[in-house]
């Protein structure tokens, strides 16, 4: 081989190198970040909807405006969503929480799992 084709493997060799170190670092970013509407910080303490086993608790009836807690329990992500689109506590991954503010007008809202449609439940608001 001549120098200059020595050369020339060499800095091939070099920025082959490179590249392939620069995927093998770490994301700056976990793999799992939330989505804009998965809440990760702990609402306060206040009637609590838990989602586990793929079902909702029960809430008793509470005021208009009431701040609920909604905590995914389960490993898979889920939703609260009302029918009537009065609340929604968007996409919860397993682990959780968000709050959900009750309607104003007194009545029974039902909801449901966008992503497990079979997942329903209901909030009832006496005021």
């Amino acid at each position: 081989m001549n120098l200059r084709t020595t050369s020339l493997a060499i800095v091939a060799a070099a920025l082959v190198a490179v590249s392939c170190s620069s995927d093998a670092e770490p994301a700056a970013e976990p793999a799992t970040e939330p989505t804009e509407d998965t809440a990760t910080e702990e609402p306060s303490d206040g009637p609590t909807i838990q989602i586990e086993g793929f079902e909702f608790s029960a809430l008793d009836p509470v005021a208009p405006g009431t701040e609920i807690i909604v905590a995914n329990l389960d490993g898979a992500q889920h939703t609260l969503t009302a029918d009537d689109g009065s609340f929604n506590s968007g996409g919860l991954d397993g682990g959780a929480t968000a709050a959900i503010t009750a309607p104003d007008a007194p009545g029974t809202y039902t909801f449901i799992c966008n992503i497990h449609p079979r997942m329903t439940g209901s909030i009832t608001v006496e005021g």
